[in-house]
Order: C-alpha cells, then structure tokens, then sequence
C-alpha cells in the first residue's frame, strides 16, 4: 500500500494511506467480524489501526489491545485520541488541563496493554486555552517514549500553526499530522450534530496544501452516502441528515458512479482514492467496516491512481 510519512526530531512513521477503525470490536456480535478484517487489512500491507479513549464506552481500546497480542507491534502504527470531553455533561467541560490529558494517557497506555503509542492526538480543541497550556505536556510523552509522534484532531489550521509555532519556539515537539472531517462529501458541522467538529473547507485546505501538512481524513467514506445512492438504497436518516440536504453532495455522487463506470471499479474504492491520490496534501482515509464487501472495496481504492483532473471533476 501507499503510505505517508509522519516525522518529528526524534520519530519518522510510515502510514498507509488506508486506516481501518474498529466499529464494534468490543461489542461481541461484531468482534469476530471487525477481527476478520482487521486481519485481512493487515495481510493485504496495511499497517494503521485508529483507536480512541472514547470509542465503544472506553472498552474499545482494551479490545483492540487484545487485537494487537496477535500481530508483530512493531509493523502496526496504533492511533489513539485523548482528552474528549464528557458528552453527558452540558454545556461543554473541556477536558485539555495538563492532569486530564496525562490521566487519559496512562488509561490509554494500560487499556491498549502497549509500551507506547505510535500517534497520540487530542480529541478535540479548548480555543480559550492558550498553546502554551498544551504543547510542554504533550512533549513529555515525548521525551518519556510513551508517544512516538503528535496529532491534533478536530483542531482548525489556525490553531494548529499557533501550536506548532509556540512548540518550535520553545524547543518542544510541534504537531505532526491533524485528523479532520474530509472526503467528497461535504458537510456542516451544524449538520453532524456536533458543534466542536472541524470539517475541511476551502480555507482550511490552503493551509494543509501550502503547509503540506499529513491528514487523517475521517468520514472519509460520507458513511457510504455515494455507495448507497449508487445502489439505489435508501439513506438512513442520520446520512440523509449528515449529507442528504445539500445538493452538490448529489451532483459529485452522479460524478462519482460515471468515473466508477469508466475505470472498471467500484463507487466506494473511488471515494476513498479521491483522498489517497491527493498530490497537494499528504492524506490517509480512515474507515471501517459493516460487511467485508465494504473492506474489499478500500482496499481496491488503495490500487487507483487517479489523476489530478479526475480529483478536480470529481468535486468540481
């Protein structure tokens, strides 16, 4: 598989430009079905598996944990996310103090029964929290080999450069890699449900193209919105919700299934190229899976090659 190159002062991490989630694997009518294709994710050359502390009511990370006693962890590149807030509370209780993000840590370190963790990111963002809160207790992960490389999830490119720029300036180690809300689908934070989501938009992209900065790319399928309406099934109301009300999402889903058409391949494995054969911005998709078809399709999507005019016309 493709990968992308992850570096710091200290690491430099090959990602395949394929992660897989783990939708379910703690759940036990799905664990032998999420086992299988993460097993076969793995034969076929991929190597990153995201996690986070939140996932599956925290029981997510001791399941994968489990998971990795049967590979080789130095071949696997383990992800996890600290320091979400709690979603039973309202209004919103950042959770970014320093003792919050090392509390999440050393849960994450002992639920994953791992030494260390290949890419730590933070959840989400506290804007009213100076980066020169975070950064220094980041980089102690760092300096302990705890974490190997730094990762901001759901921050905005600006606040990310803010942290970088404090950490490069202060001899700490500055962020290598963001996940955010990206794919052919496009949507609003508003219209996720959730307000402290980052999606990628024309100004963020500018930032990620100039600064050719890596990106984990989730909702990277639009939670199989292009697949389905190619098939002709019916969107379930959280997708319609998500995707359904806007109609570019449409015409790039007609687009989608005739470039699908003219290549030979599935619609899925072209949503999933569409980020992979990105030459602008280095970027990994991360999905998961609910039938094995849906793995194979990734996988497909990890042979294209498409073109930057094919990218372009796609979400032209």
């Amino acid at each position: 598989m493709k990968t992308m190159t992850l570096s710091n002062k200290l690491h430099t991490i090959e990602m395949t430009k394929l992660a897989v989630g783990h939708s379910g694997i703690s759940f036990p009518e799905k664990s032998e079905f999420v086992k299988r294709y993460m097993d076969a994710y793995v034969d076929a050359g991929g190597n990153c598996v995201d996690t986070a502390r939140l996932y599956e009511f925290g029981n997510g990370e001791r399941a994968v944990g489990d998971w990795l006693k049967t590979k080789s962890r130095d071949k696997i590149v383990l992800v996890t996310k600290c320091a979400h807030y709690d979603r039973e509370v309202y209004p919103i209780q950042h959770r970014l103090a320093p003792d919050e993000i090392r509390a999440d840590v050393e849960t994450s370190l002992r639920e994953l029964d791992a030494d260390y963790i290949d890419v730590l990111f933070l959840h989400r963002d506290d804007i009213k929290r100076d980066v020169s809160e975070i950064m220094p207790t980041l980089h102690e992960f760092i300096k302990t080999g705890k974490v190997r490389v730094l990762g901001a999830s759901n921050w905005t490119a600006g606040r990310i450069a803010a942290a970088n720029k404090f950490a490069n300036e202060n001899g700490l180690t500055p962020f290598s890699v963001s996940q955010i809300h990206h794919g052919l689908g496009v949507t609003t934070a508003a219209q996720s449900g959730d307000l402290s989501h980052v999606i990628m938009d024309n100004i963020e992209y500018s930032w990620y193209k100039d600064s050719k900065f890596p990106v984990m790319a989730w909702s990277a399928t639009a939670h199989g919105f292009f697949s389905k309406l190619a098939a002709g099934v019916e969107l379930n109301p959280w997708v319609a919700q998500r995707y359904g009300w806007l109609k570019e999402n449409f015409r790039r889903a007609e687009r989608t299934k005739l470039l699908a058409e003219e290549l030979g391949v599935s619609v899925g494995a072209v949503v999933l190229a569409y980020l992979m054969c990105d030459e602008n911005v280095p970027t990994t998709a991360i999905a998961s899976f609910s039938k094995f078809e849906q793995f194979e399709e990734a996988v497909e999507a990890t042979r294209i090659e498409l073109t930057e005019e094919q990218r372009k016309y796609l979400a032209k």
